[in-house]
Formats: structure tokens, C-alpha cells, sequence
């Protein structure tokens, strides 16, 4: 009987479309929009420490351990902010990724 609950729950989660887009799990403040993130001073603080969070969870996952290196943390802020200025529907989560990409490829 066990055995069929899980084969039930792995198919269940295989067969959602959500499942196949990403191969991990994002909770908290970069989940929402960049205008959500940008409309308290509170959120915004928050929103900070997720995009530290998540572009420190990027480093480690790339082969370039040091993108970024040549800024700090605020400087990583400030790009993310005026990248979410200019598209603020788009999932903070969403702006992190293209900034770093950006760092990563600068030639590009």
C-alpha cells in the first residue's frame, strides 16, 4: 500500500508543468514582483537580504565562484534595482538571474 502512495505522489509531481520548469525550490520575497519588492521601505529590506541570499546560492552553483567580485553587496543591490525599474512586473528572482548573467558575460 505504501508503495502506491508514492508512485502516486511522484507521478502527481512529474505530471505538473511547474515541476519541469526548475530544478529547485524558491520561497520568500523573490518569488513576487519587483514592484512588490520596491513598495515599502520593509520589503525592501527584506527583498536586500533574498537577493544576497539568492545570487550567493548562484555563485555556488557556478563555475565562476566570484561573480559580482568586482562590487559589493550594495552594488549588486543597486544593478537588481534598476533592472526592476525598468520591468516591474518581472519576478525579483527573475531580475537577480539577468544581472547576474550580465556580471557573469560582461563582454556579452
Amino acid at each position: 500500500m505504501r508503495k502506491f502512495y508514492l508512485a502516486a505522489a511522484a507521478a502527481a509531481f512529474i505530471g505538473t508543468p511547474s515541476a519541469q520548469a526548475y530544478d529547485y525550490m524558491a520561497l520568500g520575497l523573490g518569488t513576487m514582483p519587483c514592484k512588490y519588492w520596491l513598495s515599502t521601505t520593509r520589503l525592501e529590506g527584506e527583498g536586500n537580504s533574498w537577493i544576497l541570499g539568492w545570487w550567493t546560492g548562484l555563485n555556488s552553483r557556478n563555475d565562476n565562484h566570484w561573480v559580482g567580485s568586482r562590487t559589493d553587496g550594495n552594488g549588486i543591490i543597486l544593478a537588481v534595482k534598476s533592472e526592476c525599474q525598468h520591468q516591474p512586473d518581472r519576478l525579483l528572482m527573475n531580475a537577480i538571474d539577468s544581472v547576474f548573467k550580465k556580471m557573469a558575460n560582461p563582454s556579452k
